[in-house]
């Protein structure tokens, strides 16, 4: 049978030291990019197999203590998440017809702070290497990491005005294929 879920449907009005709430995005991998040896391979985040539907993922998700802080029908949010050693205050979950599709981790500071950025990037480069693609603009950089069957890795770090209207500096790690 399934499980009953309690927690509130919330939307993303209620995470004030969030960013409004943008679509998920895939990035593109270049055209020129094909799976070499060593590049990431992945199947899904904390255990949940990617294509897994959101039900089964929720009743994980409470069977393993992680706290949910609301969902909908295509987005689970978590709060202080663990990945790649870090601890994360702010974690969404993306799904499609296709079960989940991606992931988002979310750490910022109120003040300019690489630091978490630079950390996480030098965990990723010491298990894939170099990143495929690098933006680094005024607004920010982004590096993208391919691996096969479109799966992607990326690490992004700019400056964004919050809902409650601060300007933050957001490291966010995501995930997905």
């Amino acid at each position: 049978g399934h499980a009953h879920h309690n927690a509130p449907h919330h939307n993303h009005a209620v995470r004030p030291h969030c960013p409004p709430p943008r679509p998920y995005y895939r990035p593109t991998p270049p055209p020129s990019f094909r799976p070499y040896h060593g590049c990431p391979v992945f199947r899904g985040v904390f255990g949940i197999t990617f294509g897994t539907t959101i039900n089964l993922s929720l009743d994980y998700l409470y069977r393993n203590s992680y706290t949910v802080y609301g969902y909908d029908n295509d987005v689970i949010y978590l709060r202080n998440v663990n990945q790649y050693g870090y601890m994360w205050p702010d974690a969404t979950l993306y799904y499609s017809v296709n079960g989940l599709t991606g992931s988002q981790f979310m750490y910022s500071t109120n003040y300019n702070n690489r630091n978490r950025y630079d950390s996480v990037y030098n965990t990723l480069y010491g298990q894939y290497g170099s990143p495929i693609s690098v933006q680094n603009t005024a607004n920010g950089i982004i590096a993208t990491w391919w691996g096969y069957d479109g799966q992607y890795i990326s690490l992004e770090y700019r400056p964004i005005y919050t809902n409650n209207g601060q300007l933050r500096y957001f490291t966010t790690l995501s995930f997905g294929m």
